[in-house]
């Protein structure tokens, strides 16, 4: 007894024929002329039971007359005459490709007038409704087939053929299993594979293509950057030169613009009294930008200069003359230079 499996449902989707469905639109999109390179039919020889010949690309395809001379098809197949087969049709729930053919097979079993050893059979399916389908069942003796291949078709014993029957519905043909068929698919595998392979090579040219400008650029920006980093450590003390310089030259400019202007003289005046002691005098002060000259009498001038040098603000204290000290006098007379720092000092012109 025959009975509906359960549904599998997940999302509203029915899994007991997804995967059936899915094969089938794969095998229909491979039936598109863009792709059918990727599968193709295999020319097969027909041998039509009164012995004209005819051509054949696949079990659906229309039949055309063999072309005379030259091997075209790799491949024979006998077709059966109608004598030899029994047929019987069933209609069936909806079951899986699996399901189907242990029901079939069991049917073979109780309706089969030959052995089961004996037995040749295949089918074919078709959707009546969503829930029902329809099952044409086509049954042969093995014995009958190789009797009439060996009458029929003497020169085809030795090559195995493949064995074919007409289907109930449709102009196409059913291939009885068991016998050449095998070699024609392991080609067909073969042909697949190298198909595939082919696919996959140009994938991958393609993405390559796609990717090396991308590559390029990027190798490019690594060759930039590799080539700024080099330059940046060859310029490295250069640039520090270069900061040293700026900053030199900056100084430069300001001691410029301070030795430009000339120092307020009562600030200077100032500075210098405070920092003379109460015993020196003074006979002539002369300024010069930052450049003062003292000239008077102190009774030591080496200590007067000593005391001016340890000034803040005063620097380069010297005498571009010696100290003199006249005959019977207490006191020495002396000319002292030095240069006054505006910044340290707070005399700012």
């Amino acid at each position: 007894m025959i009975t509906t499996p359960g549904k599998r449902k997940f999302l509203g989707l029915d899994l007991n024929s997804f995967g059936r469905d899915l094969y089938t639109a794969w095998s229909d999109m491979l039936n598109w002329r863009v792709l059918s390179w990727l599968w193709p039919k295999m020319a097969v020889r027909l041998w039509l039971p009164d012995g004209v010949q005819m051509l054949a690309q696949g079990t659906m395809a229309t039949p055309t007359p063999a072309q005379q001379g030259g091997k075209i098809a790799q491949f024979d197949a006998v077709l059966l005459p109608e004598e030899l087969l029994l047929r019987r049709t069933f209609s069936l729930p909806r079951l899986q490709p699996a399901e189907l053919q242990a029901a079939l097979a069991l049917e073979v079993q109780s309706l089969s007038p030959f052995t089961l050893a004996d037995t040749v059979w295949a089918e074919e399916s078709v959707m009546q409704d969503p829930s029902s389908l329809r099952a044409d069942l086509v049954l042969a003796a093995r014995k009958l087939i190789a009797a009439h291949i060996e009458s029929r078709h003497p020169n085809l014993t030795s090559r195995t053929p493949e064995v074919w029957v007409r289907q109930a519905i449709g102009g196409g043909f059913l291939i009885l299993p068991g016998y050449g068929e095998a070699r024609r698919r392991r080609q067909g595998l073969l042909w697949r594979w190298a198909s595939a392979m082919l696919v996959l090579l140009a994938c991958a040219i393609m993405a390559m293509m796609a990717i090396t400008p991308s590559i390029q650029l990027y190798l490019r920006a690594s060759q930039a950057k590799q080539a700024m980093l080099t330059l940046q450590q060859k310029a490295g003390p250069v640039m520090a030169q270069r900061e040293s310089m700026l900053r030199s030259t900056e100084r430069l400019d300001g001691l410029t613009r301070l030795i430009g202007k000339p120092i307020p003289i009562l600030q200077t005046i100032d500075l210098v009294t405070k920092a003379l002691p109460d015993d020196t005098s003074l006979l002539s002060l002369k300024i010069q930008g930052a450049k003062i000259t003292l000239s008077g009498q102190a009774p030591n001038a080496a200590a007067l200069m000593k005391q001016l040098g340890a000034t803040v603000g005063m620097r380069d204290v010297k005498a571009p003359v010696p100290a003199i000290k006249a005959p019977g006098a207490t006191r020495e007379s002396f000319t002292i230079e030095f240069m006054l720092d505006p910044v340290k000092t707070g005399v700012m012109p």
